[in-house]
């Protein structure tokens, strides 16, 4: 199977998707989780990327479409997270696909509102020393510290109230229009964001499973 996640950031997109993953034994392309390993470690995209992600603002096409190329080229099972975010990605992804035989099978649109997402992010932690993520509306967190390991937790760079306001709006600017996209190809399932994690990934899971 080969399906993307589409949803505005903090919708829950990246937390379903790996446990979709894991229950089907899917590939994960996370295009956020790729762009900040890369910032972290320095390299060249990370140097190319850095100041765009921190501003709160989207990667550049062609710099996305490389990295997804080489990502997907050699896979025949997997979910995409973060890609595509504008219709013309999701054209060159089309492109891509026939180039290397693939179709799609499902989008998925987690459906959350603007207050809910916003309430989300800011509440976001990774532990420093596990990595692990927490979110304090979610989670019993005491002192900023992680329940496993005991060491400082910490919040993306980038999650901070004045990024996440221009990354919603930049959301709704560029990316809901994905939505319509996949709607008028009969591919879009429109799934609720809100409720517990294991009530989401229910309907995500039936949604997929009807989808065969």
């Amino acid at each position: 199977m080969i399906c993307i996640f589409l949803g505005a950031p903090g919708s829950g997109k990246g937390t379903q998707a790996k446990r979709v993953c894991a229950s089907r034994g899917m590939k994960y392309i996370g295009t956020g989780e790729i762009l900040r390993e890369n910032v972290s470690s320095g390299t060249e995209l990370g140097k190319r990327v850095k100041a765009t992600l921190e501003a709160g603002h989207l990667v550049d096409d062609a710099t996305m479409i490389e990295i997804i190329e080489e990502k997907i080229k050699n896979e025949n099972s997997f979910l995409m997270d973060g890609f595509p975010r504008t219709v013309l990605q999701a054209e060159a992804l089309e492109n891509l696909f026939g180039k290397y035989e693939k179709s799609l099978d499902a989008v998925i649109f987690l459906d959350v509102s603007a207050s809910e997402v916003t309430k989300r992010i800011l509440g976001r932690f990774s532990c420093s020393s596990c990595g692990k993520d927490y979110n304090v509306h979610i989670n019993d967190i005491k002192d900023e510290r992680c329940p496993d390991c005991g060491d400082a937790l910490l919040q993306r760079s980038d999650d901070t109230k004045d990024t996440v306001i221009e990354r919603i709006e930049e959301y709704s600017r560029k990316t809901a229009p994905l939505k319509e996209f996949y709607e008028k190809k009969n591919i879009l399932i429109n799934v609720c964001g809100t409720g517990s994690v294991d009530d989401i990934f229910k309907r995500i899971t039936e949604a997929l499973d009807n989808k065969n």
